[in-house]
């Protein structure tokens, strides 16, 4: 499984990530998880389920 992915399930998972997260991922992962997240807290109301859904790999 890729950081990127790891790092989207554990947020799933726990709620939050920590910096050595965003450390362990190169500059393409961090510019997809930020999206990722800014789409989450607008259209997915911050509920974990709904993170990740048009997640794809890079």
């Amino acid at each position: 499984m890729s950081r990127l992915l790891e790092t989207v399930e554990k947020l799933k998972q726990t709620g939050t990530i920590g910096l050595e997260d965003f450390r362990n991922l190169k500059m393409k992962e961090l510019e997809v998880l930020t999206e990722e997240i800014k789409e989450w807290c607008l259209y997915g109301n911050g509920k974990p389920e709904k993170l990740g859904k048009k997640h794809k790999e890079h």
